[in-house]
């Protein structure tokens, strides 16, 4: 397997291209409507939250009917 070795002016090009690149790279643009990012934040949270309940939820209400089958299997190998 034959592998080149950068020479070391090479790599200095390639780091003096890559911090021209950042340099000239468009800053990026601060989040001018508040309310918005307020109103998204809030959004995301509240959906979070139904999912947590919507999941506690389904999960409650399989316990019922996994317990007692539970218990037979486990009365079953006593």
């Amino acid at each position: 397997m034959n592998q080149t070795v950068r020479a070391a002016s090479d790599a200095d090009g390639l780091v003096n291209e890559m911090r021209l690149l950042v340099q000239t790279g468009q800053p990026v643009s601060e989040v001018g409507d508040r309310e918005r990012l307020e109103r998204t934040v809030s959004t995301r949270v509240a959906t979070l939250l139904m999912l947590l309940l919507l999941m506690i939820i389904f999960v409650t209400s399989a316990v019922p009917d996994v317990g007692p089958s539970l218990a037979k299997v486990i009365q079953a190998h006593l």
